[in-house]
């Protein structure tokens, strides 16, 4: 199994978490730093300071002083007395969203913090929601995350980002906001982008795909990297690009133009490679 969040489950942020006088909860940037994979407490501090930006954007540079306090206190074996911040669940969320998303212990972290906030917000233990897919019924988010950890190793690193940004986000209830270059670019999805109608899409998107293949092969002397196809479709793999490929699916379908708005004005069509 991999090392993400399961049910029930103590982590070691939850051995992290501290408690004020009040009773309101903190996590030490000091001891939370190893356990978000940074090995320097100055590119650490660098992550918490647009941590803060964030927050004070949103709610006022009160809220970040609150939530993401700067103080001077002793941290390590030794006692040294340095600066360190006092993290509230959401600047932890937040810090931890500006790592590198690719190594464990950020999805890790980006897991428990994102549910804690969320069981926060709802004053109880939220149930973890439900995505229904085609075939395989109800698959729980944590589920997915789980899921997209396992599999990563296997799959093309913008397609797997993407996904780890896209199930975080909608478990979050969020949208998800992606990086043009982290977003997987399919044949199918690019003529759709191109405002065919679906019969359309489905009558030329083999014969496209094949072309673009059969481009990037002669491009870069390999073929595109795929990835398992829709739950409970019959396409066993599909080709993944990158938004840097677009260009060269551009060229291919300028090649291909007449030939679909031949089809879209009734005329019949046969395709080839």
């Amino acid at each position: 199994m991999s090392a993400l969040v399961s049910a029930g489950e103590v982590t070691p942020f939850d051995s992290l978490r501290r408690l004020r006088s009040n009773g309101s909860e903190f996590w030490s940037a000091r001891e939370l730093m190893p356990f978000l994979g940074y090995a320097k407490w100055e590119r650490f501090a660098e992550s918490v300071e647009q941590a803060r930006g964030v927050i004070a954007a949103q709610d006022g540079e009160s809220a970040a002083d609150r939530e993401a306090s700067l103080c001077r206190e002793a941290f390590g074996r030794t006692n040294q007395v340095g600066v360190n911040y006092h993290l509230s669940r959401r600047a932890a969320y937040l810090t931890a969203m500006r790592g590198d998303s690719r190594k464990p212990e950020i999805q890790q972290a980006l897991v428990y913090f994102a549910v804690k906030t969320r069981e926060a917000e709802l004053g109880a233990p939220a149930p973890a929601p439900l995505e229904i897919t085609a075939a395989a019924g109800p698959v729980s988010y944590r589920d997915q995350a789980e899921i997209l950890a396992i599999l990563r190793p296997a799959l093309p690193e913008p397609y797997a980002t993407a996904t780890a940004k896209v199930i975080l986000a909608r478990a979050m209830g969020e949208r998800p906001e992606l990086d043009p270059a982290e977003t997987p670019l399919y044949a199918a999805t690019f003529l759709a982008e191109k405002g065919h109608k679906a019969k359309t899409v489905a009558k030329f998107q083999s014969g496209f795909g094949a072309r673009v293949s059969n481009a990037f092969l002669k491009r870069h002397g390999r073929r595109p990297e795929k990835i398992p196809g829709p739950a409970g479709s019959r396409i066993d793999k599909v080709a993944v690009y990158s938004d840097e490929d677009r260009p060269l699916l551009e060229e291919v379908y300028a090649g291909m133009a007449d030939l679909i708005s031949a089809f879209e004005h009734g005329d019949q069509i046969a395709l080839s490679a």
